[in-house]
């Protein structure tokens, strides 16, 4: 991972995103780019000059945050790039994946419960959804300076997740930390415990030099049988790869619940589903 992207509203959210950000780069010696995605102001019926005046005012208030988080990477020891961006209507944060080489968005969200739509936020939704490449999304209250020493990565383990469990495991070697494997076992059609053990043995003897431990959720709600387990053993963060799941009348992702729903962060690995 070299080059880090960092969207920014500048909001309590957003900063605590920026200092995640910050602590992983130092680690990887990587670079940050703080994106900031501003509306042009073009309110009828308001006359040109004022028009000016908020726009002025917006664009100066945005260069100034973005100073902000620069300056606290640049601290840090890290390149930071500050990116301004009006938005016409058709500026969306993945389209800086490819031109600036992306290998990893570091997100803010506040993530509480209430109609989908409007919790997470449609930026953090349609990344946790679409995005190429892994979405971390960072909530409130994270510990300053930025730890992860226990990270849980779940999953059904139906299909072939060793991309996923490399992302996990860059992660789990830059903080030392060690990686909770858990199985999300479904009570209608239960795996048995050998067959577990079984396949979790063979997904981590490929990495000899990280910590892990092996772990079982008997759930019907895979969210539900993550959020035991990762409030149990009081995890870091929660790893997962995006897949979507089926109730009456919606169609959305365990990703999305435990972004909306868990108070730790969350990343979301694209690479399967």
């Amino acid at each position: 991972m070299k080059n880090i992207l960092v969207p920014t509203d500048f909001s309590d959210c957003a900063q605590n995103a920026a200092r995640a950000a910050v602590s992983i780069a130092a680690r990887l010696k990587a670079e940050i780019h703080f994106l900031h995605i501003m509306a042009s102001p073009t309110v009828a019926h308001v006359p040109h000059a004022k028009n000016d005046l908020v726009k002025n005012s917006e664009e100066a208030h945005a260069h100034n945050g973005l100073n902000q988080v620069v300056a606290m990477a640049t601290q840090a020891g890290i390149k930071a790039t500050p990116l301004l961006v009006f938005d016409r209507g058709s500026e969306k944060i993945e389209n800086y994946i490819s031109p600036l080489k992306i290998d990893l968005i570091v997100m803010g969200s506040h993530g509480v419960t209430g109609i989908r739509e409007l919790v997470i936020g449609s930026n953090t939704q349609r990344l946790v959804r679409h995005s190429s490449v892994p979405v971390l999304v960072v909530k409130n209250g994270i510990p300053d300076p930025f730890k992860m020493e226990s990270i849980v990565f779940a999953s059904t383990f139906k299909e072939d997740i060793t991309p996923a469990l490399d992302q996990v495991v860059n992660f789990a070697r830059l903080f030392k930390a060690t990686v909770h494997m858990l199985f999300i076992n479904f009570i209608d059609k239960l795996t048995d415990q050998k067959s577990i053990e079984a396949i979790l043995n063979k997904l981590t003897k490929s990495y000899p030099d990280v910590q892990f431990t092996s772990n079982t959720a008997e759930a019907n709600d895979e969210e539900w049988g993550i959020h035991q387990f990762v409030e149990m053993i009081d995890a870091d963060l929660v790893a997962l790869t995006r897949r979507d799941k089926t109730g009456f009348l919606v169609r959305h992702s365990v990703a999305e619940d435990l972004v909306n729903h868990e108070k730790i962060p969350v990343l979301v690995i694209g690479t399967v589903g």
